[in-house]
């Protein structure tokens, strides 16, 4: 079976012992060999290897943490670790990391096959889960989707995009079990959109990542009124620092296994857990405002999110919020000026409709159903809520159903009498003060184009009878040259060897006008001019000719 594979091994031997028997497997290429845990963690990173071969002893990190949190940012490289200690501790402690094998020391070449054949089986099946949960198989998933929305600075609106979203797709879906989490640690805002009085956050979480289990992390999650779970940030900014990257990671982890959908606000700012979010995330949304402030923000987060290895510019989604037809940037200039893929959804500019729900914490205080079906779009088009069917609202939906009916019946009437219709009759009949207008202006296109045909006409024949001059000038300037060069070695009254030289260099049908001078001077300098005609596309335009001279400067050698 076919595959990649990273080894991490400080010892020598053993690595040089491993690279031995991994080469006598067939279809197996080593594609790294990492002496620390660092080099191990970014080559598993840049290559997503199919296998991850790593020594027990490897550090400066312990290996066991490497390894579980390997398995949370790349899914689908599996891991076996190389133990030198055979007691059953290790062996369970490797299991418990994460690891899909051990290989105990000393090796042997049917027990390291036995282990990579069943790792790189089981790298095949998690690759396929994988993609088929990318296509949008929500059998095949088996876990909930992660939707992180982040801004590309401060103020695009990226909270008020979450909230609201969630909101409204646990009001139309209430099977539906929908989890925000507030992962902009210091400067999160959540709750100034949703109302929430907690205890227990995600610093209380990280504190314990180590031991975390699905119950642990319920009991942290706020419930919302409106049926929303929510995990917000530590109310103290100095609780911060115990979130750390693998922490964050674990705390998603467990999130997939008891939500349908979860929604992680992850702020502007690049730091390395918003980094981490990024990397496990299903999917990634940048919010941008039309202005070129934010889009240089929007380049410069994906030029560092590419430069960690963590997510490339065509795996982000692009979100424009606040557009109106007034603006100077447009979605199409968007579009072109983004390095990442724009939504065709947009977000319009509320204005001050959203004031009175966002003041008072209730999203369902706002009234403008243009807000609700662009979110419905940004939605759908994500993939977040693929069982809403319809954009209208729920107040408007038997409105709606009654629209489509009375447009299908207009539909149907209309087929049915297009058949009595005669064929004079389907053009539209223009009449009154139109009608004259079209016929007074009929014919002019025609008119004004027979006016500028002469106008183009003298254009391009000025343009040709330049390009003309322009090439004559080169020709002119070589035939000086290569006279000059054949009258420093020639006597002086070898002046014919000049003038053929210069000829020689012309092109034959632009001889004819050709005129080459040699001036020899006392102090064994000698002067060449080379006149030559420009050809006229119109000889009656210009009476006199149209010359090019060019003169060189040369000593004669003795």
């Amino acid at each position: 079976m076919s595959g990649t594979v990273v080894v991490g091994c400080a010892d020598q031997t053993l690595a040089y012992e491993l690279r031995a028997l991994l080469a006598e497997i067939s279809d197996l290429e080593v594609v790294g060999l990492a002496e620390t845990t660092t080099e191990l963690t970014e080559l598993v990173v840049a290559h997503q290897p199919n296998l991850l071969l790593v020594h027990d002893r490897l550090g400066p990190l312990p290996v066991h943490q490497v390894v579980r949190d390997l398995g949370l940012r790349r899914p689908g490289t599996v891991s076996v670790v190389v133990s030198s200690d055979p007691e059953p501790e290790a062996l369970a402690a490797a299991m418990d990391a994460g690891a899909r094998g051990v290989i105990t020391y000393p090796l042997t070449f049917e027990d390291v096959q036995q282990r990579v054949t069943n790792a790189l089986e089981w790298s095949r099946h998690i690759q396929g889960m994988l993609t088929a949960a990318e296509q949008g198989d929500a059998s095949a998933r088996g876990r909930a989707t992660v939707v992180t929305v982040t801004g590309s600075k401060g103020g695009v609106g990226t909270t008020s995009v979450v909230t609201n979203l969630a909101w409204d797709i646990r009001r139309q879906l209430p099977e539906l079990s929908v989890a925000v989490v507030d992962a902009d640690l210091e400067k999160g805002d959540v709750t100034s959109y949703l109302a929430a009085s907690y205890r227990t956050s995600i610093a209380d979480l990280a504190k314990v990542s180590e031991d975390l289990s699905p119950r642990t992390v319920a009991d942290a999650v706020f419930e919302h009124e409106s049926g929303l779970h929510m995990l917000l940030p530590p109310e103290d900014v100095r609780d911060v620092e115990w979130v750390t990257p693998t922490a964050i990671r674990q705390i998603l982890f467990l999130l997939r296994q008891q939500y349908d959908l979860v929604l992680v606000d992850a702020g502007a700012h690049v730091t390395p857990v918003q980094a981490a979010i990024v990397e496990v995330s299903d999917e990634v949304v940048q919010v941008v405002t039309p202005d070129l402030i934010s889009l240089r923000a929007l380049r410069r987060n994906l030029g560092w999110w590419e430069s960690l290895g963590v997510r490339k510019p065509d795996a982000v989604r692009v979100l424009l919020n606040r557009h109106t037809k007034s603006d100077e940037v447009q979605p199409e200039a968007v579009r072109q000026l983004s390095p990442a893929p724009v939504l065709a959804a947009t977000v319009p500019h509320q204005g001050r409709r959203l004031e009175a729900s966002t003041n008072s914490r209730s999203p369902h205080l706002t009234t403008d159903e243009g807000w609700w079906r662009a979110l419905r779009a940004v939605g759908h088009e994500l993939g977040v809520a693929r069982a809403l069917d319809s954009g209208e609202p729920e107040e408007t939906d038997s409105r709606s159903r009654r629209g489509r009916r009375s447009r299908s019946a207009q539909q149907q009437e209309g087929e049915r009498s297009a058949g009595d219709v005669a064929p004079e009759a389907e053009a539209p009949v223009v009449t009154g003060r139109r009608a004259a207008r079209a016929a007074r202006e009929r014919g002019s296109m025609s008119l004004e184009l027979l006016g500028v045909v002469p106008a183009l006409a003298l254009l391009v024949a000025v343009l040709c009878q330049l390009a003309l001059a322009g090439v004559t000038y080169v020709y002119t300037g070589h035939a000086a040259t290569q006279a000059a060069r054949q009258a420093a070695i020639a006597e002086p009254w070898e002046s014919w060897r000049v003038r053929e030289a210069a000829q020689d260099a012309f092109p034959q049908g632009l001889r004819s006008r050709l005129d080459v001078g040699v001036d020899y001077s006392p102090s064994g300098s000698v002067q060449v001019d080379v006149t030559a005609g420009v050809p006229r596309l119109m000889p009656g335009v210009m009476r006199s000719g149209w010359d090019v001279t060019v003169d060189r400067q040369v000593v004669r050698e003795p």
